[in-house]
């Protein structure tokens, strides 16, 4: 989650020019059960030159963060490095590849044929564009494109965490203040690339104490599961904090109801990936009747004679089948 950070005033011989700090963040998710979270603050342009009659070289100084979390973190990646985009230039810059936290200052030594270095800003320049290389276990090699942003938002989250429980995962979150904070959108994932939201949480507003918030997934899906928070301002705006993960058994017993039945509706409960779920109703002699995927947790059935029938229930990513019997009368 963005917080608001200080602008520092640099002043050498040769002068930092004047700059806003912005910020950006990304979280990189491996196969293999830990998280990636790299926070790049780009800080000041930083000329190479004392003069700029005809215009002046510069490189761009970053602080930045890495930190790992989840299970299997390894030591260190095998590459982490990047570029920032200021206009029509590239500033490259190279990250540790463990988890720590610095400054670093890119070596690209760009010639800018304007005499404004005692105007131009990391904002003038359009420094908006970030570009992570990173590769490691369980993570292909990629490049992970981000804007950054110099209105960061307003809240400050100060934890996040996912606790897997009998048969929900429990997330909780607590912030130290906020400004103009709506709600905040709990978004879950299978893999870590498509995002879903399955809670909205009213956020508090304004405030300057701490808050402390709580939301379950009520339906988890079997597994490991990612987790992460979507902080959306009254103004729309929006920033997502670092992910979280859950490992969930698969504890909940399925079940159907209601049996026996007059009518065509039936009802679930305990099923933990609705959309992946299809249902087959087949009658004593094992002939199938009836296939569709589920939508929610009830479910529409054509006209049955009265009698016993087995339902299916049947996860198509994972292939797990559950047979439930059904009598109609």
């Amino acid at each position: 989650m963005k917080k608001n950070l200080p602008v520092f005033a640099c002043i050498l011989v040769f002068a930092f020019l004047s700059n806003t700090s912005i910020f950006s963040q990304t979280t990189v998710v491996s196969t293999t059960g830990y998280s990636v979270n790299i926070v790049v603050i780009p800080k000041a342009i930083v000329p190479t030159s004392n003069t700029c009659v005809n215009g002046f070289n510069y490189n761009v100084r970053f602080d930045y963060s890495v930190t790992f979390s989840g299970t299997n973190i390894p030591s260190s990646l095998y590459t982490l490095q990047g570029t920032l985009g200021c206009g029509s230039s590239s500033h490259f810059f190279n990250i540790p590849n463990n988890q720590s936290a610095g400054s670093v200052t890119s070596q690209s030594n760009v010639w800018r044929g304007v005499s404004d270095c005692s105007t131009a800003s990391l904002a003038t320049l359009n420094c908006n564009i970030i570009n992570i290389e990173i590769h490691g276990p369980g993570i292909t090699s990629r490049i992970v494109t981000f804007a950054v942003s110099n209105s960061p938002l307003p809240v400050k989250l100060v934890s996040f965490d996912a606790e897997s429980l009998k048969e929900k995962v429990r997330l909780t979150w607590s912030t130290s203040s906020e400004i103009n904070s709506n709600n905040f959108i709990v978004e879950r994932s299978a893999d870590g690339n498509s995002w879903s939201a399955i809670k909205t949480i009213k956020a508090g507003g304004n405030s300057s104490v701490l808050l402390n918030y709580e939301a379950t997934d009520d339906n988890p899906l079997k597994g490991t599961a990612y987790y992460r928070l979507k902080q959306t301002d009254i103004d729309g705006s929006y920033e997502y904090s670092m992910t979280r993960t859950a490992k969930y058994t698969g504890s909940a017993v399925v079940d159907i109801y209601p049996v026996p039945n007059t009518g065509n509706t039936v009802n679930f409960k305990g099923i933990t990936d609705l959309k992946n779920t299809t249902i087959t109703v087949r009658n004593a002699a094992g002939m199938s009747l009836y296939v569709s995927n589920l939508t929610s947790n009830s479910a529409q059935l054509p006209t049955l004679k009265p009698g016993l029938y087995v339902i299916s229930l049947t996860n198509k990513i994972t292939g797990e089948n559950t047979n439930l019997r059904y009598i109609k009368i």
